[in-house]
């Protein structure tokens, strides 16, 4: 229900939204803008129908005391109380749109929130069957739309075997029904920018996120999009000023990112701002890929037993997601001078990549720096070769990270970074700094 509530904001209201798991502190609330409204809800389902209470408030009438705004949603048919929530909500209404985010009957309404609940790939890889029929039976919803995108998108990193033939036609055109539905609905763009940026498509990613925000300019999750596909095509200036603005429209409220680590710091050079992310991150959650950068920024620094900790905590077997759990293994063999048993682990895990239908070569770049720090330098340099293949083209990290050093020592490097260099180039002259 909050995000069904957070895309009605942005899309019908052209609203910022942030998201926090308490009231802020006084001392946060002084720093907000006094006429920043606050949301907190509460929804129950009786039989198909849907009650919502909502309360309203603003900065400056918390910092005076005055009491919460109240609206109450009695039990009806959940269009009518969705409709009822956008008729008496305290912002202006700038797209009428409501239709194109709530499914048309009212028992799809409850598998539609349940599709959005998941946030688990395995999860949503099991949910397809359910997403795409929900889909077929609301062709003019745009949330169901976008949670069958999202859901696709997952199963491309976990089963693609499951989801069956044709998946990335399948995912692009569910983002694409969503868009054309609801135009630059945010978190439809976000997610397919994503997908793009994986498979190599950062201009097109760009494009869409640029549409998506001449439109809706106060969507955060856009920003974030811009900095994925702008880092890994080396735009890093233009990343920074995506972060920046991001950060101007939710500090003091803003969260790291539930999606990646901020690398854009760490490709540019920034690693007092890179590991100020990670400390961040890893206060809100310790999963395997907050582990890994945490690992990896303590070996950058040079603490290598820092850097075992990491990694270990990040290898149990219960940790997710598997990819980055897998890769803690590599680099605990590493630090622990078990670079056989490291290779072993490298080489299943290159195979089983090899599978999917989701290249990222942002990843498979974090699988050449393995192979070079393993000592093996031809698979470095293949690893290395495929991630640019891939899309991943960023220049400066290419040539300054020190874990790819034999790599940089190897006979088809200087091809290798003349090719970088040349589509870097490219991208720039089609998105100069000036663009974002």
């Amino acid at each position: 229900m909050e995000t069904l509530l957070s895309d009605s904001l942005e899309v019908l209201a052209g609203a910022t939204v942030s998201h926090t798991s308490s009231l802020p502190s006084q001392a946060d609330l002084k720093r907000l803008p006094p006429q920043m409204w606050l949301l907190r809800f509460q929804g129950g389902r009786v039989a198909d129908r849907l009650a919502l209470t909502l309360e309203w408030n603003t900065v400056s009438r918390l910092l005076s005391d005055q009491p919460w705004i109240l609206d109450i949603a009695p039990p009806q048919e959940p269009r009518k109380t969705m409709d009822h929530v956008v008729q008496h909500w305290p912002l202006a209404l700038r797209h009428r749109q409501l239709d194109e985010l709530i499914p048309k009957s009212s028992a799809r309404f409850w598998l539609l929130l349940e599709g959005l609940s998941i946030r688990d790939d395995q999860a949503a890889s099991q949910h397809l069957a359910a997403s795409q029929q929900l889909a077929d039976d609301e062709p003019g919803c745009a949330a169901a739309w976008t949670a069958l995108g999202d859901h696709l998108y997952r199963s491309l990193w976990v089963n693609p075997e499951q989801a069956g033939v044709g998946l990335n036609s399948r995912t692009h055109h569910a983002f694409k029904k969503a868009m054309d539905l609801v135009p630059g609905y945010p978190r439809a763009t976000f997610l397919w920018s994503l997908m793009l940026t994986d498979t190599g498509n950062q201009g097109m990613a760009l494009k869409a996120l640029q549409e998506a925000i001449r439109l809706r300019p106060g969507a955060p999750d856009l920003y974030l999009g811009i900095a994925y596909a702008g880092r890994t095509s080396g735009l890093l200036e233009g990343a920074r000023k995506a972060l920046i603005r991001h950060a101007e429209l939710t500090d003091p409220l803003a969260s790291p990112s539930s999606w990646f680590a901020e690398t854009t710091y760490l490709y540019s050079g920034d690693l007092e701002a890179f590991g100020q992310e990670l400390t961040r991150a890893g206060a809100l959650r310790k999963d395997a890929s907050i582990l890994f950068y945490q690992g990896y920024f303590s070996l950058l620094k040079g603490r290598r037993q820092q850097a075992l900790e990491f990694m270990k905590a990040g290898s149990d077997p219960g940790m997710a997601p598997a990819p980055f759990r897998d890769l803690c293994r590599v680099y605990l063999a590493y630090l622990e001078g078990r670079p056989k048993d490291g290779l072993v682990e490298l080489r299943e895990i290159d195979e089983i990549r090899g599978k999917l239908r989701i290249p990222d070569g942002e990843w498979t770049f974090k699988e050449a720096e393995a192979y070079a720090l393993l000592g093996d330098a031809d698979r470095g340099v293949d690893c290395a070769t495929r991630a640019f293949v891939q899309g991943f083209s960023c220049a400066a990290w290419y040539e300054a990270s020190p874990f790819l050093a034999q790599v940089r020592e190897h006979p088809r490097w200087p091809t290798l970074r003349r090719n970088i260099r040349e589509r870097q180039a490219v991208l720039e002259g089609s998105f100069p700094p000036s663009t974002f």
